[in-house]
Order: structure tokens, then C-alpha cells, then sequence
């Protein structure tokens, strides 16, 4: 399969409040690697999306042409194609659209994803010529190709793109996924290098796109678990860490508060000893009042609030939507082919896949096992080689299926019209073990013949007679023989 690289367009754009917090010119000065890195991302993911979109993408140093937008997108950004998109703010100059976060272009192409679901039809067009590649591929020992009837086929694949976002923190992460069904399995595609243009309704026929849908669907699941896996531990460490701040905040304040009262209490102890009566008074009321204020179960409730809001914060929220689904179709160089060689001809369908670069597979008739070595029976069958036999009376090429018979005498493999069965015993012979009677027109196998005394050939056995001369056995035509002579020549006597 050609079709190996992924298309899967792997690029979130992220939205950490702690740098997007900055002013812009401050956060490019702070963070000049960060900047580059981005910029470089955004890029790719401004040149997947319009991949996705079919359009012509001129990629230059720092910023990108392109033409060829479909004219829902251009309605929905408001202006015609071409555009030129730069990607920092210096850059920008006369008609560029300037791509960074929060720009209009890049929430137009975010929008965009989240509310288109279309369907487009793709052709691929192949330079191949179909006719030589099934030449090269198949093998013909025994005939030969005499036509090449010409067949209109498309064979098809689909590519459903997915728009996955992860919600989390004050955070946005986006991922454009393709993922290529072709013959109800998943298969890893890359469109780059083909000659694309826009398919026809009226060319092919758009099939069931359900089930092709749902195993897209599952794959997707399997596509993204590691993303999800990797961002819920990175939420669950901060989780566990935001957890244990405010564990810490709460059993804090509950130490100082204690630690106050212990301090309260021993001022009291100090007055009580002097026996200074209005300070031990006063002192009561401090620590009256400091009881008062301290509610340890609130505290405990206020802990708990304050961790549940965290865990708030720390789900994981992910929507995953279709954004478009493809189909795309090619031709197929397809045959009615007719195979000849001096004993028969067999018209056999077979078509080249320009996509695979494979032909279509052709099985024995005979054994019905995948080969490229076809071998043209007589009766017109074909076969493969193992199943390929040779008729040993007339040297025909014939199938197992037709040549099924052996001369029960010397094994060789026979025809139908090689073998016969013996009148007298029904046992399958060649030729040679066999012989026709003259007079009866039967035909007896060597073995049910009997052999004349006389003449020493082999008769039909019925038809023997008593000698009058000898009184051996012999067959009807010496017997005749020896009648006709003693009727002559008593004659001339």
C-alpha cells in the first residue's frame, strides 16, 4: 500500500493562562524559544487544515499562499482567496492576515472546525497504464492474451477527519485527526503525492458511509488514548499538588489557632498566680471570644469546599467532532481478457489497482488457491501449476477436474477422450490395452481378450470355435476360414 504516511494533523493549539497572561510584546521577549516553537506550530496547523480543504499551499520561509479555497470557507471568513498568512507581527504588511493567539484568522479557521461536518468527493488520477502492469503479472505457460476488452470501475476509500478538543485548567488543546478506511480496515494514508482533483456525483455512485464511520469512530478512541492518558496524570499531579496546598493552608491555620489559645491560656495561668483579678477577667474574655471564633468543623468544611472546587477545576473535558468526511475514489484498470492457446479460449476478468498497485487475485478452479501462474486447460478451465496435468495418450494440457481418469492397467492419466471401458469387465484402459472387435464393433481391454491358437490374436471370447482339423479353440474368422477352405475343396475334388 502506497498510501503509509499519516495525515494525522498532531498540533493543539494551547492556551496557558500564566504565559497568555502576559503583554504580547513582554511575553516574546521573555520567552524568545517559546515564540519560535509556536510560531512553527501554528503554521503547520494553518497549512494541515487547508491540506484538509484541498487547497494550493505555497510554503515560504516565514509565511504561507494560499489558493484554491473552497468557497464555503471563504464565505465564512469573509474574503476571496488567495491569502498570504504571516505568523509574527513584523512580518505583516499590505494584504498578509496575521495568524497568533486570539487573531481573527485563527479563531475564524477554530470556528470553522467546530461547526463544519461536509462531505467531499476526491478523484485520484493515476499515470499507470494498466494493460502492461497485469502483463508483468501475470504468468501464461501454456496461451496467450489474443484481446484486452476495456471496463469502466472505481474502487474507493474514505478519510474522516476528526476535530478533538481537551477542555481543562482555563486550557484549550485542539487535534485535527485523519484516520483512512479502505475495505472496512484502517489503513495509515497520506494524500501528498497524488494527483487530486474534485470528484462528480454523476461519476460514482456514494456508498453506505455508516459502518466505514463507526470503525473510524473506534479507531479514533485508540488515536487519542495516549494524549488523554498523558494530560489526565499531568491533572492528576497537579490535582494531588493543589490538594496538598490547601491541606497544608488549612492545618496551618488550624496550628496557629491553637497555638493562640495555648499562649491565651498561659497568660491566664501568670494572672491567676499574682492574683491580679481584673486581668484574669479580661484574659477570659480573650480566650472566650478566640473559642468562639474558632469553628473546627467549619474549618473542616471550608477545606473540603476548597478541594471539590479543585477537582472541579482538574476534570478533563474532551468533544470530540466529525469535521469532514471524504470519499475518495480512483479508477481501475479493469479487463475482460481473453486467454488462447491452440486447444481452447477462456475470457477472464481482471483488473490492475493502481492504488495497491496490485491485481485483482485469481484462484485456481481446481484448487481454488491464489496464483499468478495460469495455466489454460482444454476444456477452458484454470488452473495453477500443481493442478496443471498432462494427458498421456494425446499430450493435452488439461485441469485436475478433467483429467480424472487412469488406465487401470498402466496408470496413465487419460482424457475424456483418451479412455474407454472394457465391454466385458467395465475397467477405465488406454488405447493400447484395448482393441476393437471387428465383427461385433465391441471393444474389450488385453486382459478380457483371448489370444487364437492360429492367427495369435486377441479376440472376443464368445465368438471362439472348435477346430474340426484340430480340434483347438480358435476365433470366428480362422474358424471361417478353415470352413470356407474345406467347402472348396471338396468342390474341386
Amino acid at each position: 500500500m502506497r498510501i503509509v504516511k499519516n495525515l494525522a494533523l498532531n498540533y493543539w493549539i494551547r492556551m496557558n493562562n500564566e504565559i497568555s497572561n502576559y503583554p504580547n510584546n513582554l511575553y516574546k521577549s521573555l520567552f524568545p524559544e517559546l515564540n519560535m516553537q509556536e510560531n512553527q506550530e501554528l503554521m503547520n496547523f494553518v497549512k494541515n487544515f487547508f491540506q484538509n480543504l484541498s487547497s494550493d499551499i505555497i510554503e515560504e520561509k516565514d509565511h504561507l499562499i494560499v489558493s484554491n479555497v473552497p468557497e464555503n470557507f471563504e464565505r465564512f471568513y469573509g474574503k476571496k482567496s488567495p491569502y498570504k498568512f504571516v505568523f509574527e507581527e513584523e512580518k505583516q504588511k499590505g494584504e498578509a492576515d496575521l495568524i497568533e493567539k486570539g487573531s481573527y484568522a485563527l479563531k475564524t479557521i477554530s470556528n470553522y472546525l467546530e461547526n463544519s461536518g461536509q462531505t467531499t468527493l476526491l478523484k485520484i488520477n493515476f499515470e499507470k497504464e494498466g494493460k502492461e502492469e497485469i502483463k508483468k503479472r501475470i504468468n501464461l505457460p501454456n496461451s496467450r492474451i489474443t484481446k484486452f476488452f476495456p471496463k469502466k470501475k472505481f474502487n474507493f476509500f474514505f478519510r474522516f477527519t476528526f476535530h478533538t478538543t481537551y477542555q481543562y485548567l482555563n486550557e484549550s488543546e485542539k487535534v485535527i485527526n485523519d484516520i483512512f478506511i479502505y475495505n472496512g480496515e484502517v489503513i495509515e494514508g497520506d494524500l501528498t503525492n497524488y494527483s487530486i482533483e474534485e470528484g462528480s456525483k454523476e461519476e460514482i455512485k456514494v456508498p453506505d458511509m455508516k459502518e466505514p464511520y463507526f470503525i473510524a469512530k473506534d479507531e479514533l478512541k485508540k488515536v487519542i488514548l495516549p494524549k488523554t492518558e498523558q494530560v489526565a496524570r499531568d491533572l492528576n499531579l497537579r490535582l494531588e499538588k493543589e490538594t496538598r496546598r490547601i491541606n497544608d493552608h488549612f492545618l496551618q491555620e488550624t496550628k496557629e489557632i491553637n497555638e493562640n489559645l495555648e499562649k491565651a491560656k498561659e497568660k491566664l495561668h501568670e494572672y491567676e498566680l499574682v492574683g491580679n483579678a481584673e486581668k484574669i477577667y479580661k484574659q477570659i474574655e480573650i480566650i472566650r471570644n478566640l473559642k468562639q471564633k474558632t469553628n473546627f468543623g467549619e474549618l473542616e468544611n471550608d477545606k473540603e469546599r476548597a478541594t471539590q472546587l479543585e477537582k472541579q477545576k482538574h476534570l478533563l473535558n474532551i468533544n470530540n467532532k466529525l469535521f469532514n468526511t471524504t470519499l475518495i475514489y480512483y479508477p481501475l484498470e479493469i479487463f475482460d481478457i481473453t486467454l488462447q492457446n491452440k486447444d481452447s479460449k477462456r475470457i477472464i476478468e481482471v483488473y490492475f489497482d493502481p492504488l495497491t498497485e496490485k491485481i485483482n487475485p485469481i484462484f485456481c478452479e481446481s484448487c481454488e488457491k491464489e496464483t499468478n501462474d495460469l495455466y489454460l486447460c482444454a476444456t477452458g478451465h484454470v488452473s495453477c501449476k500443481d493442478c496443471s496435468l498432462t494427458c498421456e495418450s494425446c499430450n493435452k494440457t488439461f485441469c485436475k477436474k478433467c483429467l480424472n481418469h487412469k488406465c487401470e492397467l498402466c496408470s496413465k492419466r487419460l482424457c475424456k477422450d483418451c479412455y474407454t471401458r472394457c465391454f466385458r469387465c467395465g475397467k477405465i484402459m488406454c488405447k493400447t490395452h484395448t482393441k476393437e472387435d471387428k465383427v461385433s464393433k465391441r471393444v474389450y481391454c488385453n486382459q478380457c481378450l483371448r489370444r487364437c491358437e492360429r492367427c495369435e490374436s486377441l479376440k472376443e471370447p464368445y465368438s471362439f470355435r472348435t477346430s474340426k482339423k484340430t480340434g483347438a479353440e480358435i476365433c470366428e474368422d480362422c474358424f471361417r476360414k478353415e470352413m470356407k477352405e474345406k467347402v472348396l475343396k471338396g468342390v474341386f475334388d
